[in-house]
Order: structure tokens, then sequence, then C-alpha cells
């Protein structure tokens, strides 16, 4: 009974015991015993900033441009003899080289012309042989006055028409041969096919003007850049210039839409030499390698072109440079002493995704780059992963002073 009457006695002592523990804590903190949580709170309310050491640097300059991608060379296929296509020998879409057999033709008819063609020099030259046979014959005859000088001339006669018409059938073999031959539509280019427009059974003609497929030489391919009149003076002056002739060797670079590179440069092929009155720019045609098909003709694109280098400049995140309220530009930086300090300074455009500096920085100072929106001037701020023992050092500089 005892033990059982005296349980709650306990559990109340207990928690009037905890009740004074806290009472305790929170009279000391109105007394001013625990003077080291708001320091610890206050360092620990210290911002957070990453930093950049800007160095000089060498940076191209560029100008941008678009423009769209063409093949490099075009065939548009077309029969040269009348017939019945019999075979398709190619696969849409494929890669076919120069000389491969597209489509097989009838070519009876043809074979048989060819056939005729060669009996008719045979022919023709057995009557040349019997015509110099005569002429030799009559030669002798007339030195004995056995046939007049008229049966000569005669067999003369026979002779050069003898040797003209073997002449002409040897010229008739040859076309026979020829038309016996495009009865093979061959691939006058290496390339890309596209679709067929006829089938096996469809008869075609001589020329005609519906094309029975298309071939395109994609590697390498052309990009045409449309480039304002006043940048390609610049270029050209820049290429000229003697001090400036290593430009010349400088390539375009193709970027896609998604941002990425094309992994291949360009070479210059040729300018216009006429404006285009309407968009007061000129056409740029350029060269690239192609062997994977990525540039497609009619593709837009958009390119750039070195013209000249800047020196002594600094390179910046973008997100790092801000702008007052009337426009000028400025960065944050962070001096030795750890202070937020603000660096005026003057930019030149973007370079990839970062801001071009002339002037306002030198080298070694720590531009602000993450953290922005929790420092203002003149304020303490700590470098994000900075080593602990120099933070350390720093508080204890602090609390003996």
């Amino acid at each position: 009974m005892k033990g059982f009457l005296a349980s709650p006695f306990l559990k109340t002592g207990k928690l009037l015991l905890t009740i004074g523990i806290i009472s305790s804590l929170t009279a000391c903190d109105m007394l001013g015993l625990g003077e080291d949580k708001p320091q610890q709170a206050k360092q620990k309310r210290m911002p957070q900033v990453s930093v950049l050491t800007v160095q000089e640097t060498t940076v191209p300059k560029m100008f941008s441009m678009t423009g769209r991608a063409e093949a490099y060379a075009v065939a548009e296929i077309r029969p040269q003899v009348e017939g019945i296509i019999t075979k398709r020998l190619f696969k849409e879409g494929s890669l076919v080289k120069k000389g491969d057999i597209l489509y097989q033709l009838d070519d009876a008819s043809y074979q048989a012309l060819y056939e005729n063609a060669k009996a008719a020099i045979a022919r023709s030259k057995a009557l040349l042989t019997n015509a110099q046979i005569k002429v030799k014959r009559n030669e002798r005859l007339v030195k004995i006055n056995a046939v007049s000088e008229q049966v000569l001339d005669d067999a003369k006669a026979s002779l050069r028409e003898a040797k003209a018409n073997l002449e002409a059938n040897q010229a008739a073999l040859k076309t026979a041969s020829i038309n016996l031959e495009r009865t093979q539509i061959k691939a006058p280019i290496s390339g890309q096919i596209g679709r067929s427009t006829v089938t096996k059974g469809a008869l075609v003609t001589t020329n005609q003007a519906n094309i029975l497929a298309t071939i395109q030489q994609l590697d390498p391919i052309y990009v045409d850049f449309s480039v304002p009149s006043n940048y390609a003076m610049t270029l050209r002056k820049a290429m000229t210039t003697k001090e400036n002739q290593k430009l010349a060797q400088h390539e375009p670079h193709i970027l896609f839409e998604d941002g990425t590179e094309y992994e291949h440069t360009g070479k210059i092929q040729l300018s216009e030499f006429e404006v285009n009155r309407s968009t007061d720019s000129i056409i740029l045609r350029t060269e690239f390698p192609n062997p994977d098909a990525m540039l497609l003709p009619g593709m837009f694109l958009h390119g750039s072109i070195i013209i000249d280098y800047q020196k002594n400049v600094f390179l910046i995140p973008s997100l790092a440079l801000q702008r007052d309220a009337v426009g000028n530009a400025f960065v944050m930086t962070l001096n030795s002493e750890g202070i937020v300090t603000v660096n005026p300074v003057k930019e030149k455009g973007l370079y990839e995704d970062k801001w071009i500096i002339t002037q306002g920085l030198k080298a070694g100072d720590k531009v602000i780059t993450k953290g922005l929106q929790y420092i203002r001037p003149g304020v303490k701020a700590a470098i994000i992963g900075a080593p602990a023992s120099k933070q350390k050092a720093t508080s204890n500089a602090k609390e003996g002073q």
C-alpha cells in the first residue's frame, strides 16, 4: 500500500525538478550569463558567398551571323533514252557512289540496234576491201593501156565511198553503244539519294521534265551566311591587313539551336561582290566537313567568325554583373578583410556565356558570383568552402580584442 501510494508523489517531484531547471536557465540568460550564444548566432548569420579570382586574358572579337546549309553538289536524275523501267537498284535515302546503277531500262531494242550496227560495219569493211582490190588492178591495167583512165577513176571513187560508208557505220555503232549503255541509268555523283518518283514498269522518255530521283553531295557541305555589309567590310579589312594576315586562317563556327557547338570548323570559300539592296547584306559562303550528315540542306544555322582579338580583359559570369538605376554596370567584390565593396566596371558584350570587362577590375580581385541577394556594401561575408581553420583563427582574434 505504501509503495502504491508513493508513486504519484514521485512523479510530481520529478516534474517540479524539471520546471526548476528550466526556470534557472531562463534566469541566467536574463542576467547575462549566456553571452556566448548571441555571438555564435551572429557568426552563423554571416552571409556566405562564392567568389571568382579574376585574371587578365585574351578573347577573340567575334560577330554572329545566320545562314542555311546548301548541298555541295546536286544531281537531278533524268533518263537519256526512252524505255520501260525493269529494275530499281537503290534504296531510297541511302548513300550511292558515282557510277552506281540506279535504274535498268528494257534494253532489247537498243541491243538489236547495236548488233545491226556491228553487222553494217562488217559489210562496209568487206566492200572497202573489194574497192581497194579494184583500184590496184585497174592501176596495173592502165599502165598497159588495157583499160581507160575513166575505169580507174570510177574504181577510186568507189573506194572513197566505201571508206565513207565504213566511217558512217562506225559512228552508228558508237551511237548504238551509247544508247545501249544509257539503258542503265547511273549516278553521276556520289551522295545521298532521295525518294524515287517512279516505280518498276513506268515508261520514261528522253530528257523528260519530271526527275526520277535527286542525289545531293553532303560531305563537305556549304553554309551560306547572311552578313551585314558593315561587318563584311570589317572582315575583309581584317583578312587583308598585313599585321592580321593570320586572321584569314581563322575558321567560322556553327552553333545549333540548343546552344551546342558543331564539332567541325569551316573555311571561307567566297563572298558575293554585290550587296542585297533590301537586306543590306552579302552572302558569305563557307564550307564545312559533314562526315556524319549532321548538317542537312535547308537547315537554319547560327554561326560566328573571328575578326580580331581583345587583350588584357577579364571574364566574369553573367550573373555577377549588375546594373544601377541608370544602367551603369558594377560588380560586388570581397576585399582582403572580407568586406563587400562595389566596383563600377565597363563591359564589352558577351563571350560565350561570360561578360567581357575592360575597366574596373585588376588581376587578383575576388568577384562575388553567388550569394549576391544576401549581401550589401560594407558588410562582412564568408567565402563558401573556405578552410575552417582560417575562419576559427579570425574568430579567436576578435575574441582576444
